[in-house]
């Protein structure tokens, strides 16, 4: 199967580009409004992700083609309509778009339901690092802040962090990018706050479970 610009979708990911560096994607992402060519580099130079995605629901009965094309619109829908002032990354982004419009094609056609393992190894990336599928979709906690703010329930998730005691408020608008920070990682969030890592990362999940709660109650 073969698409505009030479790229083959399926016949391993060896004939795909490789995934972009973080600075590399940043030089691009920033050349996106008034360079078509940067809007056809990131949809190429992440397709390898498409593939990765789709693979994971082929026991649903669809083809791998179809969900690879299927999910290649999600790609181009999300390349179109990403904001690097929204904190969120890219991959993250283009990963919930590319799943998404899998799982409303296969509800289409098949009303099947899917289950996907997020710690299934998928490949390893450029510094050798064994690369798991929730290292690109992000963890279930990465999953509800970003489907509140695409059900537009902003208001509800800002009023509910709000309400947070100080020091929790503060690590997951560093671990979201709100209130004015940049989106970090467990890590980043730790070291700045002086504790520990794993420590973090129970506490998010407290607060985490909290906030969806609170904000499944109506807060």
């Amino acid at each position: 199967m073969r698409k505009k610009g030479g790229i083959y979708y399926i016949g391993g990911t060896d004939v795909l580009p490789p995934p972009l560096t973080r600075d590399e994607e940043n030089a691009i992402i920033a050349r996106l409004e008034d360079d078509e060519s940067a809007r056809q580099t990131l949809i190429e130079h992440n397709l390898r992700l498409v593939v990765y995605i789709a693979k994971r629901f082929e026991n649903t009965g669809a083809g791998l083609e179809d969900l690879v094309s299927i999910g290649t619109i999600g790609l181009i829908k999300a390349i179109n309509t990403f904001r690097a002032d929204k904190n969120i990354k890219l991959a993250t982004y283009a990963s919930r778009c590319i799943e998404n419009e899998i799982l409303m094609y296969i509800r289409k056609h098949s009303g099947a339901k899917v289950e996907v393992s997020i710690d299934e190894p998928l490949n390893t990336d450029w510094d050798g690092n064994e690369l798991l599928l929730s290292d690109i979709l992000g963890t279930d906690e990465d999953g509800i802040i970003f489907e509140i703010e695409q059900m537009e329930e902003r208001e509800a998730i800002r009023r509910a962090v709000a309400a947070l005691e100080p020091r929790e408020r503060e690590i997951i608008e560093m671990r979201y990018g709100m209130g004015g920070h940049r989106e970090m990682t467990q890590k980043e969030v730790a070291d700045c706050l002086g504790i520990s890592q794993s420590y973090i990362s129970r506490l998010e999940k407290k607060i985490i479970a909290r906030l969806k709660s609170d904000i499944e109650a109506g807060f």
